[in-house]
């Protein structure tokens, strides 16, 4: 422990052990893996595979008793009972394995792919001994093939999806010679069998593999629709994440035409801009164009032809760049490798912004799928504009304000200073002597001339910490000693007060980058309030560490806050009414300078107080992390009423 002396006005400092620093919690491995739309139900139908499988397997076995024991028909009921019993075996053992994946899910989505070949690849070897122990090629089951390969056209890649494609009508061949020779047992189902008729047997075939490569061709038609769409999706998500991430112009757009040209997979993207003139068009954001070629490229709104077209029509389509009227000099085009184009239109609230632009590198290359994600996208987008262009608005207004604040300010400055020589001159006789009357009025002028000092202050603190930060004047601040800097400076206030003033600090140096400045001000515009409305009593600062931020916490037993004014006190120039009737002069700024820095460093700050009972400060700014070994600031901070003594 470290103290300055007993009695009021004692100021105390107590060196905690500062709690370790624990960072958050890691997010879990199946949190933090993302799956696209596919992936996902890739997954849900493993478990929908295996649910369709138990009424599979209990079929067999229930239309191997019916056809035996209630038509009497000859059926080879050992065996089908077999097959049905190992339906329902190997899927309890593809139940517990997808239970063991989802406990502990795999980093790649090519175990799940694995464990559906391997599904299907079982039901193939089942459904083909089913077939052939039920009639052979004559069998009904033999419809169940195409059941599986539209599930694996639709779940698998289209490379693994054909090699079970190719592989059904192998099987079902397999089965129809050795039915053919008899060298496997086979139901009659029909009073005359065909199945050692080689006529009969090609055109089953025949068409049984016609039927499966054209069921094949369908659904993989709407497997890359459904992929594309997936595409489509997720390129408009990351589009609207990217841009909602930042209000930067520049940014914006950026990420903007390369999700546009990513999604479609074309050579490039582009979205040109009207000027506010509407006389230009300009390039905003480029993605796959050379700059030599954005170098040659007209800007004039007069040749700009297709955005013209663009505009009054929507999306337009340039199937063949050489040789169309509305393109100005296609030869650039031909040098850039671009063949087709496709534009959609920018529409915001006040018109038209300019055009969202894809290029590819052959002819014909844009179809309506692509028209309609792009505007789409171009409808995000024009809002994602209006916004960064409004924030850019707003930021130059700020700058404009917190410059005409500073300067207005520093004209005020002088002749305040002025006018408080004069006021000095009068009081100390240099005019002649002061009848008491006077003299108490140039007191009172002088108090007015101070506050108003202090308003200029305040405002030209205000302006500083609303401007943007300047990173040159950022570095580590170690807060512990600054802290006990800053309260050192109220020591001889508050004893003359008759207050208790103690601080707790680390003994373990935190560090936050920031200006010096402005952690300064924030720590002396708490202490200053705390010491200001306390009467009786103590005030304390405490400091801590968790959750890598630094903790500080300013309490006093002062007269409080009513709980009207808790929600307004960080409002500029507002001052609670308690606060007003006390003889205590003030501006109604410092609060709001403090939470306008705080925000400004991603720190948190609240209160609570009790009128009668005092007030709490609860400040939070992010740390830097530890120190490196001889980093450590020092802890011993002097004081005009003599020095630190260590318990």
């Amino acid at each position: 422990m470290l103290d300055t002396g007993g009695g009021a006005g004692q100021i105390t400092h107590v060196m905690n052990e500062a709690p370790e620093l624990r960072a958050p919690a890691a997010p879990s491995a199946a949190a933090s893996r993302r799956r696209t739309l596919s992936d996902q139900e890739l997954v849900q139908s493993l478990d929908w595979l295996i649910q369709m499988r138990w009424l599979a397997g209990s079929g067999v076995l229930v239309a191997t008793f019916f056809a035996g024991v209630v038509l009497g028909l000859s059926v080879p009921a050992l065996p089908l009972y077999v097959i049905g019993f190992a339906i329902l075996a190997y899927n309890a053992a593809l139940v517990r394995r997808l239970r063991a994946l989802r406990r502990d899910p795999p980093s790649s989505m090519a175990v799940y792919e694995r464990f559906a070949r391997g599904q299907i690849g079982l039901d193939w070897l089942a459904m083909t001994v089913l077939v052939a122990l039920s009639g052979g090629i004559e069998s009904p089951a033999i419809v169940f093939f195409m059941f599986h390969i539209a599930i694996a056209t639709l779940l698998l890649p289209h490379v693994h999806a054909f090699v079970y494609i190719a592989l059904a009508p192998v099987l079902v061949g397999l089965v129809a010679l050795l039915g053919y020779f008899d060298l496997i047992p086979t139901v009659q189902l029909f009073r005359t069998s065909h199945r050692t008729d080689p006529l009969y047997l090609a055109a089953v075939l025949f068409f049984f593999t016609s039927a499966c490569y054209l069921l094949t061709y369908f659904c993989m038609r709407i497997a890359r629709r459904l992929r594309r769409r997936e595409q489509e999706i997720n390129g408009l998500y990351e589009s609207v994440r990217d841009t909602t991430e930042s209000l930067d112009l520049e940014t914006v757009l950026d990420r903007f035409v390369e999700s546009a040209a990513r999604v479609i997979g074309c050579k490039g993207a582009a979205i040109r801009l009207l000027d506010p003139t509407r006389s230009r068009v300009t390039f905003a954001a480029t993605y796959g164009l050379s700059r030599e070629y954005l170098e040659t490229v007209p800007v004039e709104y007069d040749r700009a032809h297709l955005d013209q077209a663009t505009m009054r029509g929507g999306a337009v389509f340039v199937n063949d760049a050489a040789g169309d009227p509305r393109i100005w000099q296609p030869e650039r085009l031909e040098k850039e490798g671009i063949a087709s184009m496709l534009s959609v239109p920018l529409v915001g609230k006040a018109g038209f912004l300019g055009v969202l632009r894809a290029y590819g590198g052959e002819g014909h290359r844009f179809s309506g799928d692509d028209a309609s994600f792009l505007q789409l996208v171009a409808a995000h987008g024009a809002v994602a504009i209006e916004n960064a262009q409004a924030y850019a608005m707003l930021a130059d207004l700020n700058q404009e304000k917190s410059k005409f604040v500073r300067v207005t300010t520093h004209e005020l400055r002088a002749p305040a200073q002025g006018t408080e020589s004069l006021l000095s001159a009068l009081a100390k006789g240099y005019a002649g002597p002061l009848t008491d009357p006077q003299q108490e009025l140039v007191t009172r002028a002088r108090r007015r001339l101070a506050l108003l000092q202090n308003l200029v202050d305040d405002l030209l603190d205000l302006a500083s910490g609303k401007a943007n930060l300047r990173e040159g004047e950022q570095r580590p601040v170690e807060i512990g000693a600054l802290t006990a800097e800053v309260c050192a400076r109220f020591e001889s206030g508050a004893r003359e007060k008759g207050l208790h003033l103690s601080v707790r600090v680390p003994p373990r140096p935190l560090q936050v980058w920031s200006d010096p400045a402005d952690i300064d001000r924030i720590v002396t515009n708490l202490v200053s309030n705390a010491v200001k409305y306390t009467a009786r009593g103590s005030v304390s600062v405490e400091l801590t560490a968790a959750a890598g931020s630094a903790r500080l916490v300013v309490a006093d037993t002062g007269m409080g806050i009513p709980s009207e004014a808790i929600e307004h006190i960080f409002d500029e120039f507002y001052r609670a009414g308690n606060a007003r009737e006390a003889s205590e002069a003030g501006t109604g700024l410092g609060l709001a300078i403090v939470k306008d820095l705080v925000n400004r460093y991603d720190g948190t700050i609240s209160v609570e107080s009790a009128v009668g009972e005092g007030t709490t400060f609860t400040l939070t700014l992010p740390l830097m992390g530890p120190p490196a070994d001889g980093q450590a600031a020092r802890r011993g901070v002097a004081l005009a009423s003599g020095h630190w003594q260590t318990e």
